[in-house]
C-alpha cells in the first residue's frame, strides 16, 4: 500500500486525483469512507474528477457514463466496461492505496461452450435484431446473466457494433479507417458465445409465431427477441433525389461516401437543420467544403433549445464559414447523372457538388408482423422495455417508453445503449426497470452542448449565464418543474444536475440560477 494523501485534506463529498505508479487514481470521501478508482472514464478517457460526485456515484463530465465507486461497475452507459478499483486503507491521517487495481472491471468474455452453425429452422434462446448501440449492450447484458443460452445477433452492416456518434463528427471529418469504429471485435463476440451474423438483414419477423426470416434464406425460431434496428433516414421526395452525389448520413458507409466526395472547394449543400445535419456541415467544412445549410425553420433548434441558443448556434457556424438558407425547402435537384444544383422553393438555385440530407429518421420497423405500431411507426414498451404479451422487448430509436415527462421516443446513443443493457437483463430473467434520465450531446463547430432531461413543450427558460457571452446553463421549465437542462462549458455542473434529476432532488425554480450544484450533490445520500 502506498501513502497518497491526507484524509484531513479530503472533506466528505469531495474528490481528488493522485498518482499511484502508472495510474491516475480518483479518491472520493463518501460519508467518511474513502474509495479509490481509476480516474479515467471507460468511454473516451475523460478525467472523472472533472465530473460530479453524488453519494457513491461518479458521473463523467463528457458523455455522462456513471460508475459505482464501491465496485467500479458501470451504472449507466456509454462505455462498455467498468473502471478499475483500488484497495484503500488508513494509517492515522494518511490514505493508503494499493499499487495495482484489485479489480479491473474489464470484460473478459468466456463462453460456456461453442454453438454449432445455425441450421434452417433452428431454435435460439435469444435473438437480438440490430447491430447498433442497443444490440451491443444487450448481448453483453444477456451473457452476463445467462452463460449457457444460445444467443444470436443479426446486423445489416458488415462491421461489428460501432460508435455511431462518430459518423457525423470525427469519422466524417478525418481520414479515420472504418476498422477503428467498432466497440468490440468480431473475436470478442465469438469468445462471448454470440453468433454474430454481419451483413444480414431480417426480411420478416413474426412476433406471434416467434419466427424470423433472414436475407440469406434461412428461417429461425426464437424464445425471446430484442428489436433494436434503430431508424431509417428520411429521404427527399423531390425530382433528382436519386442523383449521384446525394447522401443521407446514418451508417459508416454513408459517411465514407460523403467524405470521399468532398474535397477542398467542393460546394456542399446540407438539407435540414438537424443535429446530424449541422454536425455534417461542421465536418465537411473542415474538409474544405463550401457549405450551405437549407432548413425550413427560422431559428435553429428553437423548439428544443429556445431562440437565444438557436441564434448562438447559427452564429458559431457562420463564423466558421457556413451559409444558411432559412425558411427554405428544396424543390428539386438537378444534374446529368450527378447532382450539380439544388433548386429551392423560392426559385433560388444553389450550385452543388455534394448534397447531404439530414431531415430526421423514422423507426425501422417495416419487417415486423403481428403488432400494432404507434402513429410514428415506433413500438410502445412498458417500464421494463417489454412489448405487451409478445415475449419481446424493444430498445433505442424505435422504442416509445414511459419517461417522467410521459411517453417519449429519444433518438440518441446513450439512451439506446442503456436501454439495450436493461432490456438484455430483463430478457435473461433479471427484472429491472428502465428509469435513466435522458441525456445527449452534440458538437457544434467545436463547442460541446450537453443536454439532460427531455422537454419540448416548456413554458419558459431560466438562464444562468448568457449564450454567446461565455459558459451558461439553460433550464427548461414546465409548470414550475425542470424538464431539462442544457449546458455549454459547464460540463461538471451539467453532470451534477443529471445526478439531482435522477434522484428527483432538483431545487425550486427560483434557486436555479447561481446554484452550487456540487454542494447540493454533497448533501445527497442514497
Amino acid at each position: 500500500m502506498t501513502p497518497v494523501f491526507s484524509l484531513s485534506q479530503l472533506p466528505r463529498g469531495h474528490m481528488h486525483q493522485v498518482k499511484v505508479g502508472e495510474y491516475d487514481v480518483l479518491l472520493a470521501n463518501v460519508d467518511g469512507e474513502v474509495f479509490a478508482v481509476e480516474n479515467k472514464c471507460s468511454h473516451y478517457g475523460a478525467p472523472l474528477t472533472d465530473g460530479a460526485l453524488c453519494a457513491h456515484r461518479v458521473r463523467c463530465p463528457w458523455h455522462h457514463a456513471c460508475f459505482d465507486l464501491r465496485t467500479g461497475e458501470q451504472i449507466e452507459a456509454p462505455g462498455m466496461d467498468g473502471i478499475a478499483r483500488f484497495a484503500v486503507d488508513l494509517d492515522g491521517d494518511q490514505i493508503l492505496v494499493s499499487e495495482a487495481p484489485v479489480i479491473t472491471n474489464e470484460s473478459s468474455p468466456r463462453a460456456s461452450h461453442e454453438w454449432p452453425e445455425l441450421a434452417d429452422g433452428q431454435l435460439v434462446d435469444y435473438l437480438v435484431v440490430g447491430g447498433g448501440a442497443a444490440g451491443a449492450y444487450a448481448v453483453e447484458a444477456i451473457r452476463a446473466e445467462d452463460p449457457d443460452g444460445s444467443l444470436l445477433l443479426v446486423s445489416a452492416e458488415e462491421l461489428p457494433p460501432y460508435d455511431r456518434t462518430k459518423v457525423s463528427k470525427a469519422f466524417l471529418e478525418q481520414d479515420m479507417p472504418a476498422e477503428k469504429l467498432p466497440l468490440r471485435s468480431a473475436e470478442f463476440y465469438r469468445d462471448l458465445g454470440v453468433t454474430f451474423l454481419a451483413g444480414t438483414r431480417v426480411q420478416r419477423l413474426d412476433l406471434k409465431a416467434r419466427q424470423v426470416g433472414l436475407s440469406d434464406g434461412r428461417t429461425l425460431n426464437y424464445e425471446r427477441v430484442l428489436l433494436a434496428t434503430g431508424g431509417t433516414p428520411r429521404t427527399l421526395n423531390v425530382p433528382g433525389s436519386t442523383l449521384d452525389g446525394v447522401f443521407t448520413l446514418r451508417k459508416a458507409d454513408d459517411a465514407l461516401r460523403a467524405r470521399n466526395a468532398t474535397t477542398k472547394g467542393s460546394r456542399v449543400v446540407v438539407v435540414g437543420g438537424s443535429f446530424i445535419g449541422l454536425e455534417t456541415a461542421m465536418s465537411l467544412g473542415k474538409r474544405g467544403g463550401q457549405v450551405t445549410v437549407v432548413t425550413r425553420v427560422g431559428i435553429l433548434f428553437e423548439r428544443i433549445f429556445g431562440a437565444a441558443v438557436g441564434r448562438y448556434i447559427r452564429r458559431l457556424h457562420e463564423e466558421a464559414g457556413v451559409k444558411f438558407r432559412m425558411k427554405s425547402e428544396v424543390h428539386a435537384l438537378r444534374g446529368n447523372g450527378k447532382v450539380s444544383a439544388v433548386v429551392l422553393d423560392n426559385g433560388t438555385i444553389l450550385d452543388a457538388d455534394v448534397v447531404v440530407v439530414g431531415i430526421g429518421v423514422k423507426p425501422a420497423t417495416d419487417y415486423l408482423q403481428g403488432i400494432a405500431f404507434r402513429k410514428d411507426g415506433s413500438l410502445e414498451v412498458d417500464g421494463h422495455l417489454a412489448l405487451h404479451g409478445k415475449n419481446a422487448w424493444a430498445a433505442g430509436d424505435l422504442a416509445t417508453y414511459p419517461d417522467r415527462e410521459g411517453m417519449v421516443r429519444i433518438e440518441h446513443w446513450k439512451v439506446a445503449a442503456q436501454q439495450g443493457r436493461i432490456a438484455g437483463r430483463n430478457m435473461a430473467g433479471k427484472p429491472e426497470p428502465y428509469h435513466m434520465v435522458p441525456f445527449f450531446w452534440t458538437n457544434q463547430q467545436g463547442t460541446n452542448f450537453r443536454y439532460v432531461g427531455h422537454g419540448n413543450d416548456f413554458d419558459r427558460i431560466i438562464f444562468d449565464g448568457t449564450p454567446g457571452e461565455g459558459p451558461f446553463l439553460a433550464f427548461y421549465i414546465k409548470d414550475r418543474h425542470v424538464q431539462a437542462c442544457l449546458g455549454v462549458k459547464r460540463d461538471a455542473d451539467v453532470a451534477a444536475v443529471n445526478e439531482l434529476m435522477t434522484l428527483g432532488a432538483m431545487p425550486p425554480v427560483e434557486e436555479l440560477a447561481g446554484q452550487d450544484w456540487h454542494a447540493r450533490c454533497r448533501r445527497m445520500t442514497h
